[in-house]
């Protein structure tokens, strides 16, 4: 059975230009999406949400063993129809939809390297995944996604937007101890409005006389 693959080796070659409407790399694609800063955030995505809402929400949607997308399975070394595990979920910055996330990995390093996401519950995956100092994470890719597309039509349908809206989306791998999870963040319009929480003014003493 093939393994996944080397994370370095997922980039574009020069001797295969990318099709139209496949993953990019970050630069310079992200640069006409008005959504720049977020598609190339390396860090923690949760902790920067966070940063600009009063009130951070996380809803999942599902987590099960499941066929990934078709684009998804060379990237986890596997065949065509075979279960992966995946998970699904909608990022809220008060009350608002801003994020639609799908995390796949191969269903057996849920018992070695990745074991902390069969228990990982309703908290984000990102807080488990930057908690881990040896984690490494793999080069950003970036997709405007056409309606249609299988993550175009499940962020529509969590965040309740028109089945035409067309979304910006990134994916990217994150690799420990030889095993890769792969992380893709739809961003919804909500996501485009965000800035961040300032901290409250402080008041002025004044003297007493």
């Amino acid at each position: 059975m093939p393994g996944p693959p080397d994370v370095r080796a997922l980039r574009q070659s020069p001797a295969n230009p990318p099709r139209p409407g496949a993953w990019l790399p970050l630069r310079p694609a992200a640069g006409r999406s008005g959504l720049a800063g977020w598609l190339a955030e390396r860090g923690s995505l949760t902790a920067r949400l966070r940063a600009h809402c009063g009130q951070f929400v996380l809803l999942r949607l599902g987590q099960r063993a499941a066929t990934p997308h078709r684009d998804e399975t060379p990237l986890l070394g596997l065949p065509q129809g075979r279960k992966a595990w995946v998970r699904e979920v909608l990022l809220l910055a008060d009350g608002v939809p801003v994020v639609y996330a799908h995390s796949v990995a191969r269903t057996e390093v849920l018992r070695g390297a990745w074991r902390l996401l069969a228990r990982i519950g309703g908290k984000p995956v990102g807080d488990a995944v930057f908690a881990r100092p040896l984690t490494r994470r793999g080069a950003i890719e970036v997709r405007h996604l056409k309606p249609g597309h299988p993550l175009q039509r499940a962020a529509c349908a969590a965040a309740g937007l028109p089945p035409d809206t067309r979304l910006w989306a990134r994916r990217s791998a994150f690799v420990h101890a030889g095993q890769a999870l792969w992380v893709s963040e739809v961003f919804l319009p909500g996501a485009a409005v965000l800035r961040p929480c300032g901290r409250p003014r402080r008041r002025r003493m004044t003297k007493q006389r």
